[in-house]
């Protein structure tokens, strides 16, 4: 069955699954509310389904403890002070469940019970509880039974004769702990190192290692006496017992005392050097700066306060080969001299672990940049390289790029579309041009943005006036441009510019469409002279005049970001600079009305974002007369006409991304941008484009 629950309540949960498999329970008070979150893919045995309940439970610091033939909620805290299933010996049954809550008492007979209790107390979670009894020497542990099995395992090594046996913990600093661990283990299996004395109590296996939680399977620690050659039982059962410790790169060595000095000087030697300490690797970068991936490298491995910093190359480094002689993008192997050491600069005191700890190397890794080259110079033991190369090579990835096409165009609006291209629009002013498909819908897929609630924000929506300045909106490309090509064939549209930028993801595009006036900022005079200065002119002596160059057009900013599921974030940023006819004194420089807007938006593919309300009024004078007469001083107008009038303009930018994510893409968008270039225009006319086009609005 399907065991999917969404933030419900730990009631409705234990209903559910009580009344499939029958069982009675009874909720604790302090645990009602209790919301639960669970998702499963795929159908899982009815079987299975009270292991996920417990799992469940424990997780959300629950705890289901039988008592009879009824299960008690209640929380984790509280269960070493319930009645819970009491198991007397070091056995536990392995069909137990191992989230289920029991109670363990274990008669030591050599160590004692209170020096158990503080060597397993860190292996002891804070909801559970381990005490001891000294009169008695018992042991006694509550804790899911997945815990206890663990900790049954560690006193069964713990509680020997401390006179023939010994239990030790031994770090390696070179070698790796598997591969020693599974060398020793092929030696004393062929039963030539034997001693006398007594032998480890029977049937005691190495520890498993502590799962993060008590529902979550690990693949068991093989056996590392089963990599060497078959040996009959007894010799297996006085081989020494040795586990590898993968996380601390240890060894836990469990053997008498005769085996442990013969171990100890076979770790000498197996843990040697051979490399000579750290070397000295080379990485290509083929995609990123070096700079900047040495720094992303140097936060996840963590550099401690002593340590160098990462400084840029001034020179081409000496230590790699050749530029020409290199492959873009893979590490070069190492330096020919295993016994040199590296020259370390800067300090070394106050070093701090980093990700692999002191012994794998995190703090010794050092990346240095090399900016000429663009590579990552990279200081560290081979063991620890292996671990370090795949990262690199995952970070230094091919960035996704989009390519932006703009279209600025300025519509001439009459009567039917005097308040916007948009408002026209959602008023159904066009819909003679489509036939079979209604009216143009202004919403977009379900999941972006929804285009009523632009920068006018709810009048968009509720209908009422639009407040001058912009909004934006999306439509179906094809519908709005066959719109905007009946406008322009009505002469209504002046396409300003059609610009095209590639960019990377996260990269800010900049499109700016306008031009340079200058303006006076300040000015000095000579000494003794005077300066005169009107709205139209200025006079007089002056010495030094600062101009200062302002851009007066659109300024179009656009930020991409990619999403898994094709669509494009874009953080738009519109700046509109215009220039008034009017001149301010005391400089005489023109004034300048600026209007500015910032939004994000979310488009598929190949979607167009059309950015407009930005709607200008021009006075415009028309004079009207018969040739020649017209102009006769003083009687000319007897002959002629004079008529004002106001026109409106809107201002609109049609921005569509394209995701160019392969070759392929990249060569198809080359194709098209050769084919629209104007010299090419009357070759290509009738053949059909492959992606939607603004070329029919191109001047």
């Amino acid at each position: 069955m399907v065991f999917n629950f969404d933030n419900a309540d730990i009631e409705i949960v234990l209903q559910a699954t009580s009344e499939l498999l029958v069982f009675n329970y009874v909720l604790s008070p302090e645990v009602r509310g209790k919301k639960v979150t669970v998702q499963t893919t795929g159908r899982i045995p009815v079987d299975d389904i009270f292991p996920v309940l417990l799992t469940i439970l424990d997780v959300n610091g629950l705890a289901a403890v039988k008592s009879g033939n009824v299960y008690r909620i209640i929380a984790k805290q509280g269960a070493p002070q319930t009645p819970t299933r009491t198991i007397v010996g070091a056995e536990v049954d392995p069909a137990l469940p191992g989230d289920e809550v029991v109670t363990v008492i274990v008669t030591l007979k050599f160590v004692s019970a209170q020096d158990a209790v503080g060597l397993l107390r860190p292996f002891v979670p804070a909801q559970a509880a381990i005490t001891s009894h000294r009169d008695t020497n018992l042991l006694v542990i509550t804790d899911v039974a997945a815990n206890v099995r663990r900790l049954l395992d560690i006193v069964k090594l713990v509680d020997v004769d401390v006179a023939v046996n010994e239990l030790q913990i031994i770090q390696l600093k070179h070698a790796d702990a598997q591969e020693v661990a599974q060398i020793l283990s092929q030696l004393f299996a062929s039963g030539r190192f034997r001693a006398s004395g007594a032998q480890p109590p029977a049937g005691v296996a190495p520890p498993t290692p502590a799962p993060t939680a008590p529902t979550t399977p690990r693949p068991a620690t093989p056996a590392p006496a089963g990599a060497g050659p078959a040996a009959d039982s007894s010799t297996a059962e006085r081989a020494p017992l040795i586990v590898p410790e993968r996380r601390s790169n240890s060894l836990i060595i469990y053997a008498r005392k005769q085996e442990m000095d013969t171990i100890r000087r076979l770790i000498e030697k197996l843990d040697a050097d051979v490399y000579g300490g750290q070397r000295v690797f080379f990485y290509f970068c083929e995609n990123t700066k070096a700079r900047d991936l040495a720094a992303t490298l140097d936060a996840i491995f963590g550099r401690g306060s002593g340590a160098a910093p990462s400084q840029p190359s001034q020179q081409p480094s000496q230590l790699g080969p050749t530029p020409g002689g290199r492959t873009p993008g893979l590490p070069s192997q190492p330096l020919a001299q295993p016994t040199a050491r590296p020259t370390t600069t800067g300090g070394g005191a106050g070093r701090t672990e980093g990700l692999f700890g002191e012994g794998a190397g995190g703090a010794e890794t050092r990346f240095i940049p090399d900016e000429v080259t663009n590579s990552i110079i990279v200081t560290t033991y081979p063991r620890t390289w292996a671990e370090v190369e795949p990262i690199i090579k995952k970070l230094d990835r091919m960035p996704r790029q989009v390519l932006i096409e703009v279209l600025a165009a300025e519509v001439t609006l009459d009567n039917t579309t005097s308040l916007g291209i948009e408002w026209a629009i959602r008023q159904g002013r066009f819909d003679a041009l489509f036939t079979g498909s209604g009216n143009i819908t202004s919403r977009p897929p379900p999941g972006l943005v929804d285009p009523a609630f632009g920068l006018l924000g709810a009048a968009a929506a509720s209908g009422t006036a639009f407040a001058p300045g912009f909004n934006f909106f999306t439509f179906a490309a094809k519908e709005f441009l066959v719109a905007l090509n009946l406008l322009a064939s009505q002469d209504k549209v002046n396409i300003l510019s059609s610009p095209s930028v590639m960019t990377t993801e996260n990269k800010k595009a900049v499109i700016n469409v306008s031009k340079s006036v200058p303006v006076l900022t300040s000015q000095q005079t000579t000494l003794g002279g005077t300066v005169t200065t009107t709205a139209n002119q200025t006079t007089g002596i002056v010495g030094t005049q600062t101009v200062e160059y302002k851009d007066v057009g659109i300024v179009l900013t656009v930020t991409p970001r990619i999403g898994e599921q094709g669509t494009v974030a874009l953080d738009v940023k519109q700046e509109v600079n215009d220039i008034l006819q009017q001149q301010t004194p005391p400089t005489g420089s023109p004034s300048f009305s600026k209007r500015e807007a910032e939004t994000s938006v979310v488009l598929l593919n190949n979607q167009t974002l059309v950015l407009g309300g930005l709607i200008q009024n021009k006075r415009e004078i028309i004079k009207t007369g018969i040739p020649f007469l017209n102009r006769i001083p003083v009687f000319g107008y007897l002959f002629g006409n004079t008529t004002e009038g106001i026109s409106k303009t809107e201002l609109l930018l049609l921005i569509t991304p394209r995701v160019v994510g392969t070759a392929l893409d990249a060569a198809r968008i080359t194709d098209q941008m050769r084919r629209i270039t104007p010299e090419l225009k009357e070759s290509i006319r009738d053949k059909e484009f492959p992606y939607p086009s603004f070329e029919f609005l191109r001047p």
